[in-house]
């Protein structure tokens, strides 16, 4: 019985895949503008933000307001041991100069926040595509619209060697 399955039995399975995709699987560190995502709770949600550079992520909390947060801070309060990067089909890590723009001229705005429809995949969808009122509230839907303005059409794990600066 492989490790996949092992965990799977125990109801880890995506803490088995994630242990693989560190192991076994090409990593990458993300572009400026890349959209980023960890699992929160064992692969039943996942919290995502935008790759501004020097380390630095920026979402919507929990509370609504948009903040820059260190790596180590995205991942607090979560089972993640990994971050997903958007990448295109080469594995290439892949942003937008106008997705990292936008989410820092929302730095400091502080929203309601809701699972259904003002959290941090609206965000992230808003900073990719531009409009305020995206219906995306899901990581599926945020990876449509990813692979619609970015290209990103796979998610890699972010290199080793800088995910725990700051």
């Amino acid at each position: 019985m492989n490790l996949l399955k092992i965990l799977g039995a125990l109801g880890l399975t995506q803490l088995g895949r994630s242990l693989a995709d560190n192991l076994f699987h090409t990593t990458q560190a993300p572009e400026r503008g890349s959209i980023v995502y960890c699992d929160l709770v064992f692969g039943s949600a996942e919290h995502s933000g935008v790759y501004v550079g020097e380390g630095r992520i920026i979402h919507r909390n929990r509370k609504g307001l948009i903040e820059a947060v260190s790596i180590r801070q995205f991942l607090a309060d979560t089972t993640a041991i990994s971050i997903y990067i958007s990448c295109n089909a080469q594995s290439n890590a892949v942003g937008s100069e106008r997705c990292a723009q936008i989410a820092e001229a929302t730095l400091g705005a502080q929203t309601d926040y809701s699972l259904l429809n003002e959290n941090c995949h609206q965000f992230c969808s808003y900073c990719l595509d531009g409009d305020m009122f995206s219906s995306t509230f899901t990581l599926t839907q945020l990876k449509r619209d990813a692979r619609a303005h970015i290209q990103a059409s796979q998610w890699r794990v972010w290199d080793l060697k800088h995910r725990h600066k700051g």
